[in-house]
């Protein structure tokens, strides 16, 4: 890795514009775990004056700003169709990182393309929800992902499943796939600190229909009237055009949290409660075990496979499966918890991710396609 360029593109990415705080997370921490872990002979960062202050990257980092590529949604498509490629061919490095999972379709990339994708959602919203998406930007991103598929030389995904969906996708596509690689992705532990747990639950929602928020406010109001829970039920994020919360007491709803306070609720929960019907990881469950907080998730093929028999899944359809999930989650011991996170940790963290990265880098470095 001695000799390697490599530029890494995050000018598109903003806290406060995003429409997935997981994945601006992800493309922030995956890369301060590359510039630490690994030596590049050089690392070109195309990033924007939002982002100031929010990367903790060694100084030997060659920071480029370009904020043109977040003044709005077109000239963000500029920049991912035409702009990134010519800031990565200026930079003179061999390698273009992608961590949002989509390349340009105007043009062939002018250097070895690495992309980090996290799943097929545009395929299953086209599949189960065609009306949600307008046909132009459904178009759009699949002709990004087919373009992905057919010039990258090594995609990088967060999960098996994901790895699955792309290679599914390319044999729709009728693409031979490239080099298709589980990176997965890495959590660590915060600082020990005394956390008193609140009577309360954390439930996040979506105006997304893949996200089941009306299922979810249902599901707990039933359980919350029939166990008798007493405590606050906090929901983070938007909610579907005409939901209406139950009338009862405790129920507080927050379009957004700063991710510190964010943080802070997640903490000192009793428990995490996360509907979804697709996911290409499913980062909260296991963010909130870290955190001793027990998670209530969706029974989903990744889920399964990111959370093994940790933490207490239930099947979307069924009430009762996921009432007995909330009753055992309450019950749990702190210390099982515990464990389960220590688990967790040990299964998905940024040292194997970044040495699955590297061996695909050093594995297509002379291979390339262009």
């Amino acid at each position: 890795m001695d000799d390697l360029t490599l530029s890494y593109s995050l000018a598109d990415q903003s806290f406060s514009q995003t429409k997935s705080v997981g994945i601006f997370n992800v493309s922030v921490q995956l890369l301060e775990n590359l510039a630490r872990r690994l030596h590049f002979a050089r690392l070109s960062v195309f990033s924007n004056s939002t982002l100031d202050g929010k990367l903790q990257l060694p100084p030997e980092v060659d920071i480029r700003y370009h904020n043109e590529a977040i003044h709005g949604k077109i000239a963000r498509m500029i920049w991912d169709q035409w702009g990134v490629y010519e800031a990565a061919k200026n930079s003179g490095n061999q390698w273009l990182f992608l961590p949002k999972g989509f390349s340009s379709f105007l043009r062939p990339p002018p250097l070895k393309l690495a992309v980090y994708s996290y799943d097929a959602i545009h395929d299953f919203y086209r599949t189960n929800y065609p009306k949600v998406i307008s046909w132009s930007e459904s178009k759009y991103f699949f002709q990004c992902l087919r373009y992905t598929l057919r010039h990258s030389n090594v995609i990088f995904t967060d999960s098996d499943f994901a790895k699955d969906e792309l290679e599914r996708l390319a044999n729709n596509f009728k693409i031979k796939a490239p080099l298709i690689i589980t990176a997965g992705i890495g959590f660590t532990r915060g600082p020990e600190r005394v956390v008193i747990k609140r009577n309360s639950l954390l439930v996040l929602t979506s105006i997304w229909p893949h996200k089941l928020t009306k299922r979810a406010v249902s599901y707990i109001e039933r359980w919350q009237r029939e166990a008798g829970f007493s405590g606050s039920v906090d929901l983070v994020g938007n909610l579907p055009v005409g939901l209406r919360l139950p009338d009862l007491t405790g129920w507080r709803h927050h379009a957004r949290l700063p991710e510190a306070t964010y943080r802070q609720f997640l903490a000192e929960a009793k428990a995490l409660l996360f509907f979804s019907a697709y996911e290409g990881f499913g980062m909260p469950p296991v963010e909130a075990m870290i955190v001793g907080t027990c998670p209530v998730f969706s029974d989903l093929p990744v889920t399964r496979e990111v959370m093994g028999i940790r933490g207490f899944s239930f099947l979307n359809d069924s009430y009762e499966s996921f009432a007995q999930s909330m009753n055992k989650a309450l019950s749990v011991s702190e210390r099982q918890v515990r464990l389960w996170a220590d688990q967790l940790l040990e299964r998905h963290n940024w040292e194997k991710v970044v040495e699955r990265i590297k061996n695909g880098l050093v594995q297509r470095e002379n291979k390339g396609r262009i």
